[in-house]
């Protein structure tokens, strides 16, 4: 992570240390907590202080950046430690005091345990997040390790393809993606807002020019957009996708698409739609969101 307002990064031999601009910004009980689980999933760290600013000081002793082993690693090795780092991430969010949005997930920050090959993350006790949300924080997670795998020469591999449209896919969590990953199976309580569909007709958005993923409509009302806890088809991988971006009605005559003011807009074949106002959409037309691309399946 480059330096920025917040702190300046120092390289430390193999160590590195976070010199903070502020040091109010410093939050003492997130670093409490951290410092009584740094043999779970958290790097060692501790505080001290460089010309009398604070700084915070991470031990690498006995890790390797996730960097350096994603093109080396087996196939096999690549997809525990991936699952690894899919649980790290899944104990941070259910930890209660620290923040996934805390978390530096650049590649070479993300550190494996060469012993175990168990993931340590790099967790900033700071009042100024890294990442706006935590959809913002998994969407760069998902991102970073589709490109991972798209730069490995066994990226074809059965696992890996796989691996990588489950990431894309917005419906799916990652603990959800961890479960497939180690052929668990996903159960989900039905959701009662959910109409089912007519069983003579259904529409689904199918991308076409990205990580394909299919977004099925299966409501009257079906929200799209990045932000997971506020839509109902979740396009992830984008980040020029809002977070509510726009709509798609199912009528008795049919589907309309209605841009909901997204700041990159919508289109439908190449024309780009006013906000707020519904346009009628056929089988095989395509939407756009942003500069990603939707075919129409309507069947």
């Amino acid at each position: 992570m480059a330096d920025n307002e917040i702190f300046t990064e120092m390289k430390c031999g193999a160590n590195f240390a976070y010199i903070l601009h502020d040091s109010s910004r410093f939050l003492t009980t997130e670093y409490k907590v951290l410092q009584s689980q740094t043999r779970r999933c958290f790097l060692r760290s501790m505080k001290m202080t460089c010309n009398g600013k604070t700084e915070l000081y991470y031990m690498t002793d006995g890790c390797k950046a996730f960097s350096t082993l994603t093109p080396v690693l087996s196939t096999d090795r690549f997809l525990a430690v991936t699952g690894n780092l899919l649980d790290a991430v899944s104990e941070v969010k259910s930890n209660g005091f620290l923040a996934c949005r805390n978390l530096d997930i650049a590649f070479e920050k993300i550190y494996i345990d060469m012993s175990t090959y168990k993931v340590r993350l790099v967790y900033l006790p700071i009042d100024t997040p890294l990442f706006e949300d935590d959809s913002e924080f998994e969407n760069e997670l998902r991102a970073g390790l589709i490109k991972a795998i798209d730069n490995r020469s066994d990226k074809n591999a059965p696992e890996l393809k796989r691996l990588s449209a489950d990431l894309a896919d917005g419906t799916l969590t990652l603990e959800e993606t961890a479960i497939r990953m180690r052929g668990g199976k996903i159960c989900r309580e039905p959701e009662p807002s959910v109409s089912p569909l007519p069983k003579e007709r259904s529409m689904s958005l199918v991308t076409m020019n990205a990580p394909r993923i299919e977004l099925k409509v299966t409501k009257d009302e079906f929200i799209i957009g990045k932000k997971v806890s506020r839509v109902d088809g979740a396009v992830t991988f984008n980040r020029m996708i809002s977070r509510v971006h726009c709509k798609v009605s199912r009528k008795s005559n049919g589907y309309m698409v209605t841009d909901l003011n997204s700041a990159n807009g919508t289109f439908l074949n190449q024309e780009r739609l006013i906000p707020e106002q519904a346009y009628p959409v056929k089988n095989g037309d395509v939407v756009r969101m942003a500069n990603t691309d939707f075919q129409v399946i309507i069947k």
